[in-house]
């Protein structure tokens, strides 16, 4: 069943990012792994620009195949939100930084997530 989601807010401080509604109510709340130290995820106002059912994420220290469920939160696509079952297969909970400034999530919420999104929706990346 489609949800109507309105906004997205991602808490960098307690590591979750919540699912609002076009009355401001809380869809759901979803336990992320943000950006490491080394490696923050920027604050800011956003969209989701490009969603990919899966994709190859490449970076300067990795190259990732057949990420799934992502949604690109900054128009050069450096920034998204995506599933992490590598995370999820290593035992590693979410709600610790990990990334290498994306918003990494369980699978299950990001293909949910992803289904209910439209391209477009605005995002807030908040300390």
């Amino acid at each position: 069943m489609l949800e109507l989601i309105a906004s997205l807010v991602v808490d960098l401080s307690d590591q979750k990012l919540t699912v609002l509604d076009s009355n401001q109510q809380v869809v759901r709340v979803i336990p992320v792994s943000t950006g490491k130290a080394s490696t923050p995820t920027p604050i800011g106002q956003s969209q989701v620009f490009t969603k990919y059912r899966s994709t190859t994420m490449v970076g300067r220290t990795y190259t990732v195949p057949a990420v799934p469920y992502t949604m690109c939160v900054t128009a050069n696509e450096a920034i998204c939100l995506h599933a992490a079952p590598w995370q999820e297969q290593a035992g590693q909970p979410f709600g610790v930084p990990r990334s290498h400034g994306c918003v990494r999530m369980p699978t299950e919420d990001a293909r949910w997530l992803f289904h209910n999104t439209r391209r477009g929706t605005p995002i807030t990346i908040q300390a």
